[in-house]
């Protein structure tokens, strides 16, 4: 069986390799309002590079490549999962 990997999603998801900030805001920020998201994306404290296209422009949208994402999701989750690993191990772990 094939299984989707999280470049593939993200692309089924957002159809384009360069994603608006704004459309992954809405889906995996939506606890940031858009101002602190654009302020984040400004001092580059995500994740991921985000980018405008018009560099010139204080206005344009601010872009995602969308492996770069997709390495972020995938990382974040790894760290988390095996710091869920490691909390059931030792909750399970017998009692001297």
């Amino acid at each position: 069986m094939n299984h989707l990997n999280t470049i593939d999603y993200l692309f089924l998801q957002f159809r384009s390799i360069h994603i608006k900030l704004e459309d992954i805001r809405t889906v995996y920020y939506s606890h940031l309002c858009p101002e602190k998201m654009k302020e984040k994306a400004r001092q580059q404290q995500l994740p991921f590079t985000c980018f405008r296209i018009d560099e010139g422009s204080q206005k344009g949208h601010f872009f995602v490549e969308i492996h770069e994402l997709a390495r972020a999701i995938d990382e974040i989750y790894l760290k988390n999962h095996q710091s869920f690993k490691s909390a059931v191990q030792k909750s399970t772990k017998p009692k001297e």
